[in-house]
């Protein structure tokens, strides 16, 4: 598919599949969850506490994918499709790099981090035996990553959910058959879930491999590995900062979650169960966010400017007033929700509250999502990484601590703070997008 036809195509028509795509994705920590409570709820608890460190590393590791296949997508969108195969092809390996080098960092800490995320007793020892597993998967994980963002970047995002598909119902078969032992295999517990998941990224990525090699054609050629000196540093002047945004992001989630903690069992037992309905309400923000992303990469390359700021504006205005209904639904329903994990009214009335206060959070987390990944498909990644990550730290946390434990909002007022803070940052990308320097800031 030319770039041509991708950046004439509807926002919609590359969007659904993302949303589902996002929805999907989802579904697997929740099912390892529940996989693992079956050996234990230690390990469960154990190998839950790793998330946090996983979802940082493989956020880095998604920012330089995306960041590749923007680049990739201008040169298609300036029909310089020799520059986008180069691309393709060092992003691609330098993916495989990458995971091998996170392997080699995190296998002799394995049995370090968890301690040192605080940690004792039986989850330390689940969690060790886990990471220790699913470590040799990360250079999977990268190529997984990298594929997805370069099938996406032809329009072909209908084959990331179905790979996506393929590799959850992959995952939870092998779940079920390293668990239980079948078919004359030892019941390997643990080590088990963290095999059958690096397993599950081997099969997406040869999955996904094979719809770029066979369905959009791609080939590597010896030129390619000359070429790809020239396009090297764009990557990483774009992917560098496009990896720090989101992990400052994390960090802000993990420090909101610290001072969650200093409120006591009530308030982390409400933001848990709250947290996962307020996630749902950004599943069509972050759907729709990433097909725009493609829209602009492509539309910026052809250097079509004036359609990429009308396509970025009525994202903007569809996400925030999906992200809107959404959290108002949750917040209306959030009685029933809350309900089905506790009894406990108290738990029920403060989780209730605090979806009521995510409903200011979802229109501002819909406007930064939207302008930080078109501004990375632009090639401007490094305001939202400087000055956002600077407002976050600052504004951000300031506000969240004000409100909670100066005026004694507490949880609600962790929650607001995260508003303020997405406020903030919506209010300084806009005008930085208005202002158009993104213009100057592409590849082509």
């Amino acid at each position: 598919m030319s770039g041509k036809q991708v950046k004439d195509r509807s926002l919609l028509s590359l969007s659904w599949p993302l949303i589902f795509t996002f929805a999907v994705n989802m579904i697997q920590p929740m099912m390892d969850s529940w996989f693992l409570s079956r050996t234990s709820e230690e390990a469960a608890a154990g190998v839950g506490a790793l998330m946090p460190v996983l979802a940082a590393l493989f956020t880095a590791i998604n920012a330089f994918s995306q960041a590749g296949a923007s680049i990739a997508s201008q040169y298609m969108g300036a029909e310089q499709n020799s520059h986008a195969r180069s691309t393709k092809t060092m992003v691609l390996c330098g993916s495989m790099m990458v995971g091998f080098l996170m392997t080699l960092a995190v296998l002799p800490l394995s049995g370090h981090i968890p301690a040192w995320m605080g940690l004792q007793g039986g989850p330390v020892v689940y969690a060790q035996q886990f990471m220790s597993v699913v470590a040799f998967g990360f250079a999977f994980r990268a190529l997984q990553s990298s594929l997805t963002a370069f099938v996406a970047t032809h329009g072909l995002t209908v084959w990331n959910l179905i790979g996506n598909i393929i590799t959850i119902v992959s995952n939870a078969a092998m779940n079920y058959v390293f668990l239980e032992g079948l078919f004359g295999l030892p019941k390997m517990g643990v080590r088990g879930v963290g095999l059958a998941t690096a397993l599950s990224w081997l099969i997406s990525s040869a999955i996904l491999w094979c719809v770029l090699r066979y369905k959009i054609q791609h080939k590597t050629h010896r030129r390619d590995l000359k070429r790809s000196r020239a396009i090297l540093p764009d990557w990483v002047r774009i992917g560098l900062p496009a990896a720090a945004e989101p992990i400052s992001f994390q960090l802000f989630n993990v420090f909101i979650t610290s001072m969650v903690a200093h409120l006591g069992t009530l308030a982390m037992t409400a933001r848990v169960f709250a947290g996962n309905f307020a996630a749902l309400s950004v599943i069509l923000g972050i759907g729709l966010g990433n097909g725009n992303q493609i829209l602009v990469a492509h539309l910026v390359g052809a250097k079509e400017f004036k359609t990429a700021n009308q396509r970025v504006h009525q994202t903007i205005l569809i996400s925030c007033i999906s992200g809107l209904i959404l959290s108002v639904i949750m917040a209306l329903c959030g009685t029933y929700l809350i309900g089905i994990f506790t009894k406990n009214p108290e738990v029920i009335a403060l989780g209730q509250m605090c979806l009521w206060c995510d409903v200011a959070v979802q229109p501002f987390k819909a406007v930064n999502f939207v302008l930080t990944t078109s501004m990375r498909a632009a090639g401007d990644s490094k305001f939202p990484a400087i000055v956002g990550s600077g407002m976050m730290w600052t504004l951000g946390v300031g506000t969240a601590l004000f409100l909670a434990f100066v005026l004694d909002l507490g949880l609600p007022g962790l929650w607001l703070g995260m508003a303020a803070d997405e406020f903030y940052r919506s209010i300084a990308n806009y005008y930085r997008w208005r202002s158009g320097k993104w213009q100057s800031k592409a590849v082509v």
